[in-house]
């Protein structure tokens, strides 16, 4: 009897845990763009053709002030760890590939995390959190595989960067990838881990981070993207809109592939931008009309086009003006996936749980306060922090103002420049009220300076938790016989 009840209890047990981990679990694919800024896509600028991303965030929700990181490796590790880059040290530079560092191994990924729910975990594309030791690869982070680089940029065709050739199948070398264009190699690979999860694990569920290499530089897409794009006279902002409409489309394949597959009812697309756009030295990118660009605190830089896309969700055709961060996707899904949240707050995340606000448009802001950035040099403070409406930012290092698309004839009202200022500016704050001035045109830190008290006092007492940044030095190595290795640390 005893005996019978305790097999029974055990059972019953295994039986639920598996129950925990089937098919209540959503499928999860994070589809991440490279330097596309607000003005990058359809549904903000119809001179883009994005029309598959279009019609997801049509029928999603669209994150109108989604916060990312500056530049790409800080983002990209605000993403994987749910931790604000500047607590994790990783809000400085990104990784160049021959600096010996990568993203800390203190904190588990996204991937280690759903790993642990019982997910399949793939990325395909671009890493850029450290190569130069075993440890740092994704397939050492929780990832089941990695197909695509370590590194931050290579050229779309030859795979090389600074004459080394950087493509990895896991951890093997592929030199097949050679001279074909990238984004048709992520689309097939991504094509046949669908296929193959289905095929093979239909009852587990499945997360792929498809980490684009479009739209960086340097820009070089196919001819018959380009071909779409006769009006544009401006050479980059031409290619740049080809490799866009790329993406657009091997996002479409991707879905199409879902559908035939039966995953599509019970997948959640996220799509994100790492970070703004680079209108400048032949980035092709756009942030109008937002101030600022990619590696700047303004919102040009931290704000991109983002959306979530879920058959299941009760809203759809949503734009959502309530504040996200990059580090909230990670307690979001690990609720999901079936986390308590108990557990989830032991992470100690600086990401929080948003899955309320995208089932009920009536929930509380859950987002009060967003760190944009925080870092520290010889003892000077440089940042920005997005309390409710209003935005501080204290020394923000380059001036730039608003940069329209090229051969636009847009007639501003204001003053801007169409190029960086390359005086590094200390001892400057602004305060701005974003909602009513998303532009950050009108500073108004001498109407209110009881608000710019408390700001700069929170912003100094953040510093409390920083983790200097993780800029170490270059050193030799990494290019061994024209490859891109590790074993540099």
């Amino acid at each position: 009897m005893n005996l019978f009840g305790s097999w029974f209890g055990l059972l019953f047990i295994s039986f639920c845990f598996h129950q925990s981990l089937g098919s209540d679990q959503p499928n999860i694919i994070v589809l991440l763009a490279d330097d596309l800024g607000f003005n990058d896509i359809g549904y903000h600028n119809p001179d883009i053709l994005t029309p598959n991303l279009d019609q997801l965030a049509k029928n999603g929700i669209i994150l109108e002030q989604s916060y990312v990181q500056p530049i790409c490796t800080p983002s990209r590790a605000s993403l994987m760890t749910g931790m604000y880059a500047y607590k994790i040290g990783r809000q400085g530079t990104p990784i160049p590939h021959k600096q010996p560092t990568g993203l800390t191994l203190d904190r588990k990924l996204m991937s280690d995390y759903l790993h642990e729910q019982g997910y399949a975990t793939h990325i395909v594309g671009k890493w850029h959190l450290g190569f130069c030791n075993e440890s740092f690869l994704p397939t050492s982070r929780g990832f089941d595989s990695h197909y695509g680089y370590w590194g931050g940029s290579q050229d779309y065709y030859t795979k090389s960067y600074r004459h080394g050739y950087d493509f990895r199948d896991d951890l093997q070398l592929d030199l097949s990838a050679n001279n074909t264009f990238s984004e048709d190699l992520y689309e097939a690979r991504v094509a046949n881990l669908i296929r193959d999860h289905a095929s093979n694990s239909p009852d587990q569920p499945f997360f792929l981070y498809m980490s684009h290499q479009a739209t960086h530089t340097p820009l070089n897409p196919p001819k018959m993207y380009e071909d779409l794009y006769p009006n544009i006279k401006d050479d980059a902002r031409r290619k740049f809109s080809a490799t866009a409409t790329a993406m657009d489309e091997k996002i479409g394949s991707l879905v199409q592939t879902l559908k035939e597959n039966s995953m599509y009812d019970n997948t959640v697309i996220v799509f994100i931008g790492d970070n703004g756009g680079n209108p400048v030295v032949g980035g092709g990118g756009n942030n109008w009309p937002l101030r600022g660009m990619k590696g700047t605190v303004y919102e040009g830089g931290v704000r991109t086009p983002s959306f979530i896309h879920y058959p299941r969700l009760n809203r759809t055709g949503v734009i959502s003006n309530q504040m996200f961060h990059v580090s909230d996707w990670v307690p979001t899904f690990l609720h999901l996936a079936g986390a308590s949240d108990q557990f989830i707050a032991e992470q100690n995340f600086s990401g929080i749980n948003q899955w309320r606000m995208f089932e009920d448009s009536d929930s509380e802001e859950l987002r009060t306060e967003i760190v944009i950035n925080l870092d520290d040099d010889k003892g000077t403070t440089f940042g920005a922090l997005r309390q409710g409406r209003y935005k501080y930012i204290k020394n923000p290092g380059l001036w730039v103002g608003w940069i329209p698309v090229p051969d636009s004839g847009i007639a501003e009202e204001f003053d801007s420049v169409k190029e960086v200022d390359n005086k590094f500016l200390v001892d400057i704050i602004h305060l701005y009220d974003i909602v009513d001035d998303p532009e950050e045109r009108n500073d108004i830190k001498d109407l209110l300076p009881h608000i710019v008290d408390e700001m700069d006092k929170r912003m100094e007492e953040l510093k409390v938790d920083m983790v200097y940044a993780d800029n170490v030095p270059e050193v030799e190595g990494g290019l061994v016989n024209g490859l891109w290795e590790t074993a540099q640390c």
